[in-house]
């Protein structure tokens, strides 16, 4: 597709199948992002950064009808009791669509409404706001940004970064490596380019023989040693045919449980697209270690040889190896558990809780119990 497309140009707007994969994740994920937080704030808001015209030219929903059918499942379901969502669209004539798409969008609790203006301004709106409310001792709600442009424009860092200053709130981007890798060494891309890597680290991937996985790293590298996000996991929408990147979604938060809900709505395959994390193996190799049966050896080899002789609770041991490993948490569970369940099998638990009511010890493996993994085991 042409980049001097209008971003109202209906040929953008014919419904892909990355993008009904994009918006099963997004649906995935609010769904368990709405009660979990839910539970202990009535209000939640949702900001929708670049939410285009609300439906496709064949009618299909875009992420606003999307957003607001998830919200009133939650509200109706009793957490929260409130959702605002808040949409931003920078092209004219795609606000006319926006607006007439939410106006059919009605419900006494959840609220959704379309604002004609950039991205960058909003958000930093929203940080100022938060700042405001903090020095006033007021409570800011917990807010999800879905940040998806056509490119790369449109999106700073340094705004990611303030956003990401505030507690509970985090961002869901689209970073569109293929349009960062054919146009790095065009002279009007490197404002764009600068202000998404909040710099100039981007630069040194023109020569670098993986244009793609240099981009990554270096924003990934910048976002952690800049303090912006505890966790940036990226994941990679690609087409399975030709194996090629068509982008990432790198999903950056501070909450441990964000990152790991985030994760199982993420590792998702489908028969045109397919979700991995970028710091893994390849994807044929993927299908393998996914299909792999319980108790998951190739996972007790992993966590042997990068944890042998370490005592960690295992909380941490997800916050440690979660982001990049290519298992879900109930894959540790087991493979930690069958370790521990026989001698000399690599793994002891110290459970925090005593013996249950019946007098009986515990049998399952909670967050704040420490597991220790034998240096030995692998060499014996």
């Amino acid at each position: 597709m042409s980049r001097d497309l209008a971003d109202s140009d209906p040929e953008k707007w014919v419904y892909s199948e990355h993008a009904a994969a994009k918006h099963e994740i997004l649906r995935r994920y609010l769904g368990a992002w709405l009660p979990i937080l839910g539970t202990a704030h009535n209000r939640l808001v949702i900001y929708d950064g670049f939410a285009g015209r609300g439906r496709y030219t064949g009618g299909e929903p875009g992420s606003p009808v999307l957003i607001f059918r998830r919200a009133v499942e939650a509200v109706d379901a009793g957490r929260p009791h409130e959702v605002s969502i808040r949409c931003v669209e920078a092209d004219r004539e795609n606000h006319t669509h926006l607006q007439q798409t939410i106006s059919e969008l009605t419900h006494p609790a959840v609220t959704i409404q379309a604002r004609h203006e950039r991205f960058d301004v909003v958000a930093n709106e929203a940080a100022d706001h938060a700042i405001h409310v903090r020095q006033t001792r007021g409570q800011v709600p917990p807010i999800f940004f879905f940040a998806d442009p056509f490119g790369f424009t449109g999106v700073r860092l340094n705004t990611l970064g303030r956003l990401m200053a505030v507690r509970r709130w985090e961002v869901l981007l689209t970073f569109m490596v293929r349009d960062m890798r054919r146009f790095l060494e065009q002279p009007n891309f490197e404002a764009p380019l600068t202000d998404f890597f909040g710099g100039d680290a981007w630069r040194g991937c023109a020569d670098a023989a993986d244009r793609e996985s240099c981009l990554l790293l270096r924003f990934s590298q910048t976002v952690r040693e800049r303090g912006i996000a505890r966790f940036a996991t990226p994941f990679r929408v690609m087409e399975d045919e030709r194996r090629q990147t068509i982008y990432y979604l790198v999903h950056l938060t501070n909450e441990p449980l964000g990152m790991r809900e985030m994760k199982k709505a993420m590792i998702k395959t489908s028969p045109e697209m397919t979700f991995w994390p970028v710091t893994i193996r390849p994807p044929d190799q993927l299908a393998l270690d996914t299909a792999e049966q319980p108790p998951f050896p190739e996972l007790q080899r992993h966590l042997l040889t990068t944890y042998g002789g370490q005592r960690m609770s295992f909380e941490e041991l997800l916050n440690n190896d979660y982001p990049e490993g290519l298992w879900l948490e109930p894959a540790y569970r087991t493979a930690v558990k069958d370790m521990a369940s026989h001698e000399g099998g690599g793994a002891t638990i110290t459970r925090h809780r005593g013996q249950t009511r019946t007098g009986r010890q515990p049998t399952g493996l909670e967050l704040d119990d420490l597991v220790e993994f034998d240096l030995q085991f692998l060499a014996s």
